[in-house]
């Protein structure tokens, strides 16, 4: 930027004006339908001066320009955001701020500069304003035909979208884009407007900028229509705070997924109630009763989230936060209905920490949106209510149907009518199938040319026939190769048996039997037992009618990559194991890389017959014990999420080591007892040598007088 220009007064403007900043870091601005004329005609008055056009400097957006200089009127009487700023035409171009109203600074805007552009309208005695350009690219006589034949309406009424014709722009020579703002970065403006100094300048205080607050030009919304059902969520609302909440035992873990560290309150059975958002939060919860164990437990974990009012009047809603911005993630304020994924459930409003603004789509949300708010470290500045816009109120339509509880994962799957009758009528639905019609072909998903297509085909059947022919595919009809058995399955169907169409959002319903269905016919079908979920990459059998089942039941399999984030989830999410044994089909247990998956006498899943050894002496000798618990979050040690074997009642953490020789296995078994040593844990590790003598190693936990029933071994299962 020009460094050492001043704030100067510009009599010949009607303004006292910033200097102007580096281009690359040029903003624009909100223009609406009631602010279109005033922009219209200050552009188009720009454009006819001879010699205006300029070419555009390095890091503009643009390779031609016209440069400008336009008012900053602060608005607080805009309803919106009482810290808005207008962007306006110059005061010697006539009429009042509000006839000249270009539009509205975006609050990223007046997160970063917004108070100065205060400060420094508040201490000039005369209108303030700053440079900048009208964005123009020259127009190409082949373009500018095509655009007339392909846009009949391109010469309609301008508006918001489309300020200006084609014919207004072909006449000009150029396109024409945005006004842009050139403003010194923070720190230099900042430091302009402390310089700034309004000696000197005429002692004329302009006339009110705007007419009134009703009249103000910008977003404000008419007033929101009734609403019974907000007011019948917050009566609601009143007697959920009332009642007990479902979470107990909350602790606090340490995730990192693809680089990203987490940290989750998750309770005992493993449901996830919320997340701290690194590094300073806020704390979102799926069930704002938990918020003061959630705390207690962040801080045992050695997390203290920021201190927030235990504020009455919260709803029954959680916080979603969105993607970065300028001012921080917009939050979206989002009722929780039980079993309805997290990005599914209805949104009731935002705030934007950015401007501290609120915005609830019925009046009933105001003051309890603005407590839930309160309760995550923020305090709003300000609350707008107004209704949602298209996307949103398509979106709350649509929440809490059956579409958003389970189902459909893919799009939907065609399927001819002999490939549907495979499949038991009350379970076909969750293939979210449209029948093929007879005579249909439908469009082939990838040719034969497609390296995905036939890396996927073949490590799903073997080879394929040579030289590649290709089939009606066996479930859809679309064009497919045909493999070396001479069956043929097109990319599509290939993609669906590999992924699966139902997705596992943490409460059942009549999908849980389609799976069921699916895990007993694939047991019974291919491999006679539990198969690993590694093995339903392949399909095993030839005969063509039951590879079409094989197929099928593959569809109805959900992924663990699949699942959902739920709020209020009814249970843990399940894992391959868990499906099989629901399914009934876990009898000698299930093989693995390391060792055999199997169910412990007291319903505990174990990952080798050595931990399920010893889970089923705890449970025959009554000594209390919780699977998988996670050890403290530690810079160091800790950035996985690490777990142990069992927790007992008093805290004691115990291992079974099974695969010492392994030196990665070890390596994580040294990790973890130094994890214990410094988080002060008592840690008891157990080898497969020392099964004989558990009774001894674990003497203190067994309560006393328990004597073991006649005619039961004291271990195994």
């Amino acid at each position: 930027m020009r460094t050492g220009e001043p704030i100067s007064h510009r009599p010949d403007l009607g303004l006292v004006v910033v200097p102007p900043g580096d281009a690359k870091v040029s903003v624009s601005f909100a223009v609406f339908d009631d602010s279109v004329p005033a922009l219209r005609a200050f552009v188009l008055s720009r454009l006819g001066g001879a010699g205006a056009v300029e070419r555009a400097p390095r890091g503009a957006r643009c390779t031609r320009l016209v440069p400008v200089v336009v008012g900053l009127v602060p608005r607080p009487d805009n309803t919106y955001n009482p810290r808005a700023v207008s962007i306006t035409a110059l005061p010697v171009d006539g009429g009042s701020a509000h006839a000249r109203h270009l539009g509205y600074a975006y609050d990223s805007f007046l997160h970063f500069q917004g108070a100065d552009i205060h400060r420094l309208a508040e201490a000039s005695p005369v209108p303030i304003g700053c440079h900048g350009w009208i964005e123009l690219e020259p127009v190409d006589p082949e373009e500018a035909a095509d655009r007339q034949e392909f846009d009949p309406d391109g010469d309609g009424a301008p508006g918001r979208d489309r300020p200006f014709t084609l014919a207004e722009q072909i006449a000009a020579g150029h396109w024409i884009g945005a006004v842009r703002l050139n403003l010194p970065d923070r720190d230099e403006l900042r430091a302009l407007v402390d310089a700034f100094d309004p000696a000197g300048l005429p002692d004329a205080r302009p006339e009110p900028e705007h007419e009134s607050a009703d009249a103000a030009p910008g977003p404000a919304p008419a007033p929101l229509p009734h609403d019974p059902e907000a007011e019948r969520r917050v009566a609601a609302w009143a007697r959920y705070r009332a009642l007990p909440h479902d979470f107990a035992g909350l602790r606090a873990v340490s995730r990192t997924v693809h680089g990203r560290e987490s940290v989750l309150v998750v309770d005992r059975a493993g449901l996830t109630a919320g997340e701290f958002h690194l590094p300073d939060g806020p704390l979102t919860l799926l069930d704002e009763r938990v918020r003061p164990e959630a705390v207690a437990a962040l801080r045992r974990h050695g997390v203290r989230p920021p201190e927030a009012p235990d504020t009455d009047g919260f709803p029954d809603a959680t916080v979603v936060v969105g993607s970065g911005g300028p001012g921080g993630p917009v939050w979206s304020l989002r009722v929780v209905m039980d079993g309805v994924a997290r990005r599914d459930l209805p949104e009731a409003g935002t705030y934007d920490p950015g401007s501290g603004t609120l915005t609830v789509y019925a009046d009933a949300y105001a003051e309890p949106m603005a407590a839930l708010v309160r309760r995550h470290g923020a305090e709003p500045r300000s609350v707008v209510r107004r209704a949602p816009d298209a996307d949103t109120r398509e979106h709350n339509r649509r929440a809490g149907s059956p579409a958003t509880q389970a189902g459909p994962l893919r799009s939907p799957a065609r399927l001819t009518a002999s490939a549907l009758a495979l499949v038991p009528a009350r379970h076909r639905p969750w293939l979210n199938a449209r029948t093929v019609s007879p005579g249909e072909r439908p469009p082939a998903t990838a040719g034969a040319d497609n390296s995905y297509y036939v890396r996927e085909l073949t490590a799903m059947f073997g080879a394929l026939a040579a030289p590649r022919r290709t089939a009606p595919c066996r479930l859809c009809a679309a064009p497919a190769l045909e493999t070396a058995t001479g069956l043929a399955y097109c990319f599509g169907c290939c993609r669906l048996a590999q992924r699966g169409v139902i997705r596992d959002n943490d409460t059942d319903g009549p999908w849980t039997d389609a799976v069921i269905h699916a895990v007993r016919r694939l047991a019974e079908l291919e491999f006679s037992g539990p198969p690993s979920l590694a093995q339903l990459g392949r399909v095993t059998v030839t005969e063509p009618r039951l590879a079409d089942e094989a197929m099928l039941c593959r569809f109805l399999v959900p992924r663990p990559f699949a699942r959902l984030t739920t709020a209020r989830p009814a249970r843990p999410t399940r894992g391959w194991s868990d499906w099989l044994r629901l399914a009934g089909v876990l009898d000698g247990g299930v093989r693995q890389g390391r060792g055999t998956v199997s169910v412990a006498s007291d319903g505990h899943l174990c990952r080798s017959l050595f931990e399920r050894h010893v889970d089923d002496f705890f449970h025959h000798h009554r000594v209390p014990h919780e699977p998988e618990p996670h050890y403290p979050r530690h810079e160091e040690l800790n950035t996985t999420g690490l777990r142990a074997d069992w927790l007992l009642a008093d805290g004691t953490y115990v291992e079974a080591l099974g695969l010492l020789g392994q030196e990665t296995y070890a390596e994580k078994a040294r990790r973890k007892a130094e994890l214990a040593r410094v988080s002060g844990i008592r840690l008891v590790t157990v080898t497969d040598r020392d099964l004989e003598r558990l009774p001894e190693i674990f003497a203190e936990w067994i309560p006393s007088g328990f004597r073991r029933p006649a005619g039961r071994r004291p271990v195994g299962g």
